[in-house]
């Protein structure tokens, strides 16, 4: 059987840490199960030594595996989808080392600047550590998948005790969080904004595969209370809308909800009672 290589293929191979080598001997088992290391290396046109070496390698990072049962060795590639799933596994544990051995050196981000997230992969991983850091409030304001995609952690995050609001744009129910649902806002791609604890902030936007990152920022700067206030009060504002624009909720029960609101995430007295004095003039 002959192997034509995807050049497209070997290169996403190679970014799970595969070598061109063993990327090519992969899917030369993956394409026919059961092959002995000398008839891949027929099919591939390699020398047998390097072809066993390959496959050796891809043994040891779970990419293949073989059968000593008959009288040469046989190989099989395990799917694509389990070798990520392992690699992941991996990753995580070596971070989990890699904390511990670097936790004498490590040196936390700076209280300045404005930095530039470059990928999706790195606006999520950036979002998962400011909901797992948060000790008193997160607010999101995003689309579907990116809230899909951190649903587990803001979970987490409410079950510890953070006060969780997040303004999406289809109704979704997280548990232990506040969820305030709107209409989409019509933009060509995903958002995702997140601030922790009014100290730290991240905008991003995406394309709505969440594949391309168009544009993506995160800073701990003085600005972050600032962004707090704009998106919470932005919540807030659709919330009410929603009740006024349904016709079914009396002013009494708009006025207790918006005090509701702000009595977990509001600003002002230190009980939070600024936006209820001004209500109370009414009366």
């Amino acid at each position: 059987m002959e192997v034509t290589m995807d050049e497209s293929l070997e290169s996403m191979l190679m970014q799970l840490g595969l070598s061109g080598m063993e990327a090519e001997v992969y899917l030369a088992v993956l394409a026919e199960p059961g092959s002995s290391g000398y008839r891949v290396s027929q099919v591939l046109g390699k020398a047998a030594p390097n072809t066993y070496k390959a496959l050796n390698s891809l043994l040891v990072k779970g990419a293949v595996i073989s059968d000593d049962g008959n009288k040469s060795r046989t190989y099989s590639a395990v799917s694509v989808r389990e070798l990520t799933d392992q690699i992941t596994r991996r990753m995580h544990n070596l971070a989990d080392d890699m904390e511990t051995a670097l936790r004498n050196v490590y040196t936390p981000d700076p209280d300045e600047g404005v930095f530039k997230l470059t990928s999706v992969h790195q606006v999520i991983a950036r979002a998962r550590r400011m909901i797992s850091e948060s000790s008193v409030s997160i607010v999101a304001d995003a689309d579907s998948n990116p809230i899909a995609e951190l649903v587990t952690d803001l979970e987490e995050a409410a079950s510890r005790g953070v006060n969780v609001l997040i303004h999406g744009r289809k109704p979704m129910i997280l548990k232990g969080c506040e969820y305030i649902s709107s209409i989409t806002e019509g933009w060509d791609g995903e958002m995702l904004v997140l601030i922790s604890d009014e100290k730290q902030y991240l905008l991003s936007f995406m394309s709505r595969d969440m594949r391309t990152l168009f544009k993506g920022i995160w800073s701990r700067n003085f600005v972050a209370p600032c962004i707090y206030r704009g998106y919470m009060v932005k919540a807030i504002f659709y919330r009410i809308s929603m009740m006024i624009s349904s016709n079914c909720a009396s002013l009494d029960e708009i006025s207790q909800e918006i005090q509701r609101l702000w009595s977990v995430w509001g600003y002002g007295k230190s009980d939070k009672g600024a936006l209820a004095s001004i209500l109370d003039r009414k009366n």
